[in-house]
């Protein structure tokens, strides 16, 4: 197994290991049989487990959307910990979605009054945390999970955050409530400590973010027009320079009367020692002001971050396909190709929809050129259809032996790993960088 999907695995398996981690003292607390004896035991046992797990989750979740660098280190790179941040996101809300339905179970039993109740604010507070905790959550992941697109980004961003006031409530019902977690010590330290570190990342990345995040000072050189209403903002140093290896990305900011001071990431599409160059297209209400962007404003950026470059692959022979913007990692890794490369064996499709959408394509045929072993193909879908792994694999010889690297729109994307695990190539060697962000 490589490097890659040792750390993913580990990644994803530490996150689910954590999260399971209060069981173990839960059901060391009391005998099983006494839990679980009768309807009503069963269903306050299922909502303190759901409880548990979703508030254990919950602190991991928080934890990784801090963008540490170490989970660079631990995750092989900052966008696979935010792909499991968003998984873990979901299954949390179910479990503390569920949390109360199941203790509510017992109070059926009762009277239906007494069940509903249960349900609704009183003088208990803590309680009350929990209730308002639930709510706060259930309004950001809905505007998470169902309004993304309909809201701007920093909006959206904005309503995110207050997951972080939902982990607080949640924090202060768990603690004040006198369940389990006030009778077992271990517990008790166990789930104080990782709400603890959750708070701080919390706070490390929102409160105090302009203050501890370490960010790069810019300003703004050039802003050059490209084909397919895309716009090369070209960077100069205004302190300590960013260095960065081919294919990462940084999140930027940037100032000036004619643009939202909002932060967004991007892909650098240069290489390392050709300064910071950002290739932006028009997609949105964000981007499709780049275009008014003056010369000479500041641009503070984060980072880098990332993987996805074809040196941190043991494989020298490669695919690589990128689809309209998406082309920037590899525009990076063609202009940061050298002497030193002469090993790699790559084929590289480039798909765009119309023949005049290609950016930068006589800078890539000149590298091509210069380089024999990394070959260039330029794909029309207007003229040759979707690309698709049943043509690459027809047109690149011994495409099973190589790792096949993709950027490109998310549905491209999962279609082209649909299609070459179908055609019989291995998971592994498919990588593709989506931004979960």
């Amino acid at each position: 197994m490589d490097t890659k999907n040792l750390r993913a695995y580990m990644g994803w398996g530490s996150v689910f290991l954590l999260s399971i981690i209060p069981l173990f003292f839960w059901i060391f607390q009391q005998p099983i049989s006494d839990r679980f004896s009768t309807n009503g035991t069963i269903g306050t046992s299922l909502g303190q487990i759901f409880g548990l797990t979703g508030m254990a989750m919950f602190s991991l979740v928080l934890i990784l959307s801090s963008r540490l660098k170490v989970f660079e280190k631990v995750f092989w790179g900052i966008n696979e910990s935010y792909i499991i941040h968003h998984f873990f996101g979901g299954i949390t809300f179910s479990l503390l979605l569920f949390h109360p339905l199941l203790l509510l179970y017992k109070y059926v039993f009762i009277s239906y009054r007494q069940a509903a109740l249960f349900l609704l604010p009183s003088s208990y507070w803590p309680q009350n945390f929990g209730i308002l905790a639930l709510l706060v959550m259930t309004i950001s992941l809905t505007a998470t999970f169902y309004l993304k697109v309909m809201l701007k980004y920093q909006n959206w961003k904005f309503l995110h955050q207050f997951l972080g006031v939902a982990f607080v409530l949640a924090f202060l019902h768990v603690f004040l409530i006198g369940s389990d977690i006030a009778q077992n010590h271990v517990l008790k330290i166990y789930m104080f400590v990782l709400s603890l570190f959750a708070v701080a990342a919390f706070l490390y990345r929102t409160v105090f973010g302009a203050l501890l995040v370490k960010k790069y000072k810019y300003k703004v050189e050039k802003v050059i027009a490209l084909p397919d209403s895309t716009f090369e903002v070209r960077l100069a140093p205004s302190g300590p320079v960013m260095n960065f290896f081919s294919g990462q990305f940084v999140f930027i900011t940037l100032g000036g009367k004619n643009i939202p001071k909002e932060t967004h990431p991007f892909t650098v599409s240069s290489a390392p020692g050709q300064g910071v160059r950002l290739s932006i297209k028009e997609s949105g209400d964000w981007t499709r002001k780049i275009k008014n962007l003056e010369e000479g404003v500041f641009a503070k950026i984060e980072g880098p971050y990332g993987k996805f470059n074809f040196r941190n692959f043991k494989n020298k022979k490669q695919i690589w396909i990128a689809g309209g913007i998406g082309v920037t990692p590899f525009l990076s890794m063609a202009r940061d190709f050298g002497e030193a490369d002469r090993e790699y064996d790559i084929d590289f499709y480039y798909s765009v929809k119309s023949s005049d959408g290609f950016i930068f394509k006589e800078e890539l045929e000149k590298i091509s050129d210069k380089f024999k072993n990394l070959k260039i193909t330029f794909w029309v879908t207007d003229r040759d259809g979707f690309i698709a792994a049943e043509k690459i694999l027809q047109n690149t010889k011994n495409a099973n032996e190589r790792d096949i690297l993709v950027c490109g729109p998310p549905v491209m994307m999962t279609a082209l790993k649909a299609q070459f695990l179908r055609l019989g190539i291995n998971a592994k060697q498919v990588h593709t960088e989506e931004f979960q962000l």
